[in-house]
């Protein structure tokens, strides 16, 4: 492989406080226990198919590791030490007719295209792998997370509406126009009042844009940033008291205390529609699917308690 896929990786993927890390890497190693050394079979999956799961995935959301196996005959969770060997001999012993990828793996898609001439690949990537005719992916983009943003912002918008004048809606981002054009466009598509502020952060963490957010008594917010920025950005831009929204592709129980809301990756509906394009004999892309997901019990946009 490319590079090792170890700690490291993982650590540089998702800050995770110690207790949530500890719970969350002994329920990544009972899974990677059941399935990293062996095919498990599944029911329902492609014929002739095998699903290869990278450990960072497995410690991440064992559940999105299990969702590949539902869309394939046999799955593999790689383990950390040894996963390029583990995922050449995993291809050679099953000879699958079709291969899902999770995606830290889709730099080997290449080599394995160039292995065989007849096993098709489908995988999930963040961005889009170089085309073939054999080959299926699933991207996930900013824009489109922004997009689901939007919706659920403007949901929240029209509900403080209803009994005050319009809030001011805002939100940060770090991937550019695309996701800014995206933002604004489902908001309005979803009746919001007003027109939201949105900032571009491509730089990285902003004082001068975090202070000017919060002096405009933002209510809803939406938040698309490097994960290890999202908490500053959480805690400097806004008070305690707005709707949060944060992007995040596999979001945790504990580790968004200060946000109400997740963008996350939708994985099955995601496998279902990259399954699908297999199934038809096609190739090419398809959008990875987002779904939003209530983060903590609402407690946002509520007035302060006397005495607090």
């Amino acid at each position: 492989m490319s590079r090792r896929l170890g700690s490291d990786t993982i650590a540089s993927m998702r800050q995770v406080p110690g207790s949530v890390e500890r719970r969350r890497s002994a329920r990544s190693l009972r899974l990677l226990a059941t399935l990293s050394a062996a095919l498990a079979c599944s029911c329902g999956g492609l014929a002739g198919s095998l699903a290869v799961v990278d450990p960072v995935l497995a410690y991440l959301s064992p559940a999105a590791a299990e969702a590949f196996g539902s869309y394939a005959e046999a799955l593999v969770v790689l383990p950390d030490e040894g996963a390029s060997a583990a995922l050449y001999a995993a291809i050679d012993t099953r000879a699958p007719a079709t291969l899902f990828l999770s995606p830290l793996l889709a730099s080997e898609i290449p080599y394995i295209l160039a292995r065989d001439g007849s096993t098709r690949v489908a995988c999930v990537a963040i961005t889009a792998p170089t085309p073939d005719p054999r080959l299926c992916a699933a991207v996930f983009s900013p824009a489109d997370a922004a997009s689901v943003a939007g919706a659920m912002a403007a949901e929240e918008a029209i509900r403080l509406a209803r009994n005050a004048s319009p809030p001011v809606v805002a939100a940060v981002l770090s991937s550019g126009d695309e996701a800014r054009e995206a933002f604004v466009a489902a908001y309005a598509a979803a009746g919001g009042p007003g027109e939201p502020v949105v900032e571009l952060a491509e730089g990285g963490f902003s004082k001068a844009i975090a202070e000017r957010l919060r002096t405009m008594d933002v209510r809803v917010a939406y938040v698309s940033v490097p994960p290890d920025q999202t908490a500053r950005w959480l805690e400097s831009a806004f008070d305690g008291y707005a709707f949060r929204i944060v992007a995040e592709a596999f979001p945790a129980d504990g580790l968004r205390p200060s946000s109400d809301a997740t963008i996350a990756w939708d994985l099955d509906a995601t496998l279902a529609d990259l399954a699908g394009l297999l199934r038809s004999g096609g190739s090419g892309n398809v959008p990875g699917r987002w779904k939003a997901e209530t983060s903590r019990p609402r407690r946002a946009n509520k007035p302060v308690e006397v005495g607090r």
